[in-house]
């Protein structure tokens, strides 16, 4: 398909360019001629004024002197020019001309009346153009009020024929009318030479770009040699080059579209307005408990799932988006979060499920802890307000019951401030600034730190505390907190173990980590009781840890401190046969 393009369109581009030229051929025909006149009058005045300096005046001005010696002046100033130089009486009398005979004179026409006599006359000079009548040429006048040597006044009138400025305006005619037509010839082929050059190749990209747009990616065309259009043709022929490529590269989105819903771990199930299924990911399929492999038409049937069914029917229906949590008892306990939306268009509906098992046993933990905290704090505010009432109702006065209760009340008072202690040792532990500070700590010189403080309560309980030599290992972290770790570490040790039992604590580096291990031969910890002694207020044995002062924190704090320090902390019991607990913390610089 070939575009043709109307003249008007292929001279668009040079229209502008000729109605300057005829607009500025207009303007110079209409306003150059009186411009030039208006300025020879200027210059013409000028020169007058020049002249009646120039004169030299009869002294006296006597008739005789200006029939005479005037008249010769002039005469012989205007001599080979175009000039003519009149002196006239305030009464008009034309007193002397050199382009008239003295004799002459008297024929003149009184010239009081001439324009440029009376302005002269009346505002000292004045100019004009007309026609003479003396010489018949057209001219212009300058005149000017002179005064001679005696203070008398005279006329002086300077003029030129301006046959110069009609000559200059044919002369510019000419110009402007050779311009015009050097213009059209160059329109006429600058429109040749777009022709050929650009429309021409411009008319067959658009022909091939119309095809494109039906849908003819192979048609043919040549790519023009202009380097515009140049680029626009291979441009045009990529497109048509890469139409398929395109087409492909969508269907290979739709399929990676697919394979990514497939690879979510959130399952995905699509419905069609009719209800049936027209996708659904392993991951659906995998929370509802349905075979792999099943058909995808076949999900919701196998999922069994009345509630699932019910949101679908009700987003479908047009409720708009809906929401539910399911509980799934096999293949094992879950609860999930079920979002159902409609699809755009009304053509079906999107189901989003979710396993928030996890988020809702964090949900428990958090609850359990409020209740934990409420309880831990109940108990020694109880004991403390039981004790203060008796001593209010009368023990205080009996010296030995008001000692005894009052240490117990400062029993229960150092109770509630090691749990708070430790509270606030876990929030800033779980807090952004845990460890906004660190430092090189030498584990072997804080194990030794730790051994001094608890030797009393080990002595205490007949409980041997032991440090193996080796290495030193060096650790970057907060000196506190773990010294915090290997204090609780040994205060479970020395607090769960038999009469004339030991405690060993062990250190050494390998593969990058310090290694910190604390043995005892204690009670041990039921194999179930493992998995959860490093939650909060845990306890194995809940009577004989309250007896031992204990708050369910210690080993909780363990775990954050070594997490905190980039590590983490291991257990390995046996009931009956003791407990070895086991720290790795990442090496310090000082320790290469």
């Amino acid at each position: 398909m070939t575009v043709t393009y109307a003249p008007k369109l292929r001279l668009a581009p040079l229209w502008p360019a000729l109605a300057a030229i005829v607009l500025a051929a207009t303007l110079a025909a209409l306003l150059l001629p009186r411009s030039l006149q208006e300025t020879a009058k200027q210059e013409l005045a000028q020169e007058a004024h020049l002249l009646s300096a120039a004169i030299a005046w009869p002294s006296p001005m006597t008739r005789a002197t200006v029939d005479g010696t005037l008249q010769r002046r002039i005469a012989a100033l205007a001599s080979g020019t175009h000039y003519r130089i009149t002196v006239i009486a305030l009464d008009g009398t034309v007193v002397a001309d050199s382009s008239r005979p003295h004799d002459a004179l008297a024929t003149l026409d009184n010239h009081a009346g001439r324009p440029e006599v009376a302005a002269a006359l009346a505002r000292n000079e004045g100019t004009a153009s007309r026609r003479s009548d003396t010489t018949g040429d057209e001219t212009i006048y300058a005149a000017r009020l002179v005064r001679d040597g005696e203070g008398g006044r005279w006329v002086l009138r300077l003029a030129k024929p301006i046959s110069t400025v009609d000559a200059l305006q044919a002369a510019l005619a000419r110009i402007l009318l050779l311009s015009a037509l050097a213009a059209v010839v160059l329109v006429l082929l600058v429109s040749w030479w777009l022709t050929r050059s650009l429309f021409v190749p411009l008319s067959r990209l658009i022909g091939a770009a119309d095809a494109m747009g039906h849908g003819d990616y192979r048609a043919g065309f040549e790519i023009p040699g202009q380097s515009e259009l140049a680029r626009l043709g291979q441009a045009l022929r990529r497109i048509a080059e890469r139409a398929d490529a395109q087409i492909a590269a969508v269907a290979a989105e739709r399929d990676h579209l697919r394979a990514t819903v497939a690879g979510m771990t959130e399952g995905v199930l699509v419905i069609d307005q009719a209800g049936r299924v027209r996708l659904a990911n392993a991951a659906f399929a995998e929370l509802f408990g349905v075979e792999p492999g099943a058909a995808a038409e076949e999900v919701l049937d196998l999922a069994r799932a009345p509630e699932l069914s019910d949101l679908i029917r009700r987003t479908l229906a047009g409720a708009g988006e809906q929401r539910a949590e399911i509980e799934r008892l096999t293949p094992e306990r879950r609860t999930l979060a079920v979002v159902a939306s409609p699809l755009a268009s009304g053509e079906g509906a999107v189901v989003v499920a979710r396993d928030i098992t996890e988020a809702e046993r964090l949900h428990r933990m958090r609850r359990d802890f409020v209740a934990n905290v409420s309880h831990e704090l109940k108990t020694p505010l109880a004991a403390i307000r039981g004790y203060a009432e008796t001593l209010t109702d009368g023990a205080a006065s009996e010296a030995e019951t008001a000692l005894r209760f009052s240490r117990r009340i400062l029993e229960q008072c150092r109770r509630l401030g090691a749990l708070l202690d430790d509270l606030l040792t876990l929030s800033r532990l779980e807090g952004t600034e845990a460890l906004a500070a660190r430092e090189p700590v030498n584990l072997r010189e804080l194990a030794t730190e730790a051994i001094d403080l608890l030797r009393p309560t080990a002595e205490a309980r007949q409980v041997a505390l032991e440090l193996e030599t080796g290495a030193s290992p060096v650790v970057e972290g907060d000196e506190d907190g773990l010294l915090r770790l290997i204090s609780n570490l040994l205060d479970n040790a020395i607090k769960y173990n038999r009469p004339s039992g030991s405690v060993r604590l062990r250190l050494r580096a390998e593969n990058g980590h310090a290694l910190l291990e604390i043995e005892d031969g204690g009670i041990g910890i039921p194999a179930a009781s493992l998995p959860r002694i490093f939650e909060r207020f845990y306890r194995v044995d809940k009577g004989r840890s309250r007896e031992e002062g204990g708050t369910g924190l210690g080993l909780a704090i363990v775990k954050h401190v070594a997490q905190a320090h980039g590590g983490k902390v291991e257990v390995e019991s046996r009931l009956g046969e003791g407990s070895l607990f086991r720290v790795l913390l990442p090496l310090g610089a000082a320790s290469g």
